[in-house]
């Protein structure tokens, strides 16, 4: 086999792939074998369709056969001898195939840069001193107390904003009940507009054991298509009001909430909890300053089809998080979400290729015990069984993802080992 290499550019190979006839020839020996066992021809038997015969009948089908085998077999030995690691597939042309002569082809394809760094330890970065303040701690006090709140049964009370109903409600249209709108023991928080709005202000102001019947129009817009724009009858009875109970910030609140014996321990815990946090968010700030700064210093083009792949991917979530909502959007803003969905692809893609000639600079490396463990966490994190993620993630060519990422979690943390801290302004959230 004959291999040429064709640099195209610092990302982009050609490999010109050409074989002796006879590889064809083989290749085209058995695929009339195969065809010769299932071909149905009127006037022969199975399997003793004359030779001449097949080349005339199944000629391009005997072709396409001995490509589907040969391609590939010839594609991945031409790449160990070329010594190339595609990012993608390959396009196919200048195609030779005829018996008697060479069979060849061109494939082109797309490989990551080869990134040869320097400079990037002792990255200068700016650190700011980080500080809480007390109106943060009273905040997140409140916020606690939010989470530990109760809704209490209230006899006798009418609905207001914030309670929460429990109704049994039923829809009608044309004197008859709708089928699936109705429920029975349904919970309602008033404000939480969990259901169109007008419904909930019928129900402002009743009591337990009221029964309140009213319509409403459906808005054009609403998710069931049947019911969109429609005017419907609805029977409401309030069974439960439940006004919200918020337990008082005292020492028996500090004891269940924080695990503290009172007040003061619990304002203290809760003061050290937003300076962790506020040093987490500031560490992940510092490496995106140092991301910023390698990728300054050593600028490239990325190969397309890792920027198409992540840019999808983006793409991908940002539909799935405006799911729940309109689903159509202005030519515009579909256009400016891809933009800016574009820039951040090629950011991630840089930044990965950076982070990974780092750590191959460097020797650091992913042993199969960290890929473990990083399963392992992964998995329970999401809620799922370690073993069962693992066989998924293997089972879906995911491994090596989790594996890659890994090694790059491992280089930047090494560069914000290696980097050169500078004291910047101090960092307080003011009241």
């Amino acid at each position: 086999m004959k291999v040429d290499i064709e640099e195209i550019s610092s990302t982009k190979r050609a490999l010109r792939i050409e074989l002796p006839p006879q590889s064809l020839l083989d290749k085209l020996e058995a695929a009339y074998l195969h065809l010769a066992k299932n071909a149905r021809l009127p006037g022969f038997r199975p399997g003793k369709v004359p030779r001449d015969v097949l080349r005339s009948r199944f000629k391009e089908e005997a072709k396409q056969e001995a490509l589907q085998e040969l391609v590939p077999e010839s594609y991945s030995q031409a790449l160990k001898e070329a010594n190339l690691d595609p990012v993608n597939e390959p396009r196919l042309d200048e195609i030779v195939c005829e018996e008697g002569k060479p069979f060849s082809y061109r494939a082109t394809f797309e490989v990551k840069p080869d990134l040869q760094l320097s400079g990037y330890t002792g990255i200068e970065i700016t650190k700011e001193k980080v500080e809480t303040t007390d109106a943060e701690v009273d905040r997140a006090l409140e916020h606690l107390r939010e989470q530990a709140a109760e809704y209490v049964p209230m006899d006798g009370w009418p609905g207001l904003q914030e309670d929460l109903l429990v109704v049994d409600y039923e829809g009608f249209a044309g004197g008859k009940p709708l089928k699936g709108v109705s429920g029975r023991n349904a919970s309602i928080l008033l404000g939480a507009h969990q259901f169109i709005p007008e419904f909930e202000t019928q129900l402002h102001g009743l009591k337990k054991g009221e029964v309140k019947e009213f319509s409403l129009e459906f808005p054009t817009d609403y998710g069931r298509r049947e019911l969109a724009g429609k005017r419907v009858l609805f029977r409401v009875t309030l069974k439960e009001v439940k006004k919200k109970r918020v337990p008082p910030l005292d020492n028996a609140f500090a004891q269940s909430a924080g695990e503290c014996k009172d007040v003061p321990e619990l304002k203290e815990k809760v003061k050290q909890d937003l300076l962790a946090h506020k040093e987490r968010e500031q560490v992940g700030r510092l490496k995106s300053q140092i991301l910023e700064k390698l990728r300054a210093a050593h600028p490239f083009d990325p190969p397309e089809s890792l920027v198409d792949a992540e840019l999808e991917a983006i793409l991908t979530d940002l539909r799935r998080s405006v799911g729940g909502h309109k689903a159509t959007s202005a030519q515009s803003e579909e256009e400016a979400m891809r933009t800016k969905a574009g820039e951040l692809a090629l950011k991630r893609v840089r930044n990965s290729l950076l982070l990974e000639a780092v750590a191959k600079q460097e020797g650091i490396v992913v042993s199969d015990e960290e890929l473990h463990e990083e399963v392992e966490s992964t998995a329970v994190a999401l809620n799922q069984k370690p073993e069962a993620f693992r066989k998924l993630l293997e089972r879906e060519g995911r491994i090596e993802t989790i594996r890659m990422q890994l090694l790059e979690r491992k280089a930047l943390d090494l560069l914000y080992e290696r980097a050169n801290v500078v004291d910047g302004v101090n960092l307080v959230t003011l009241a």
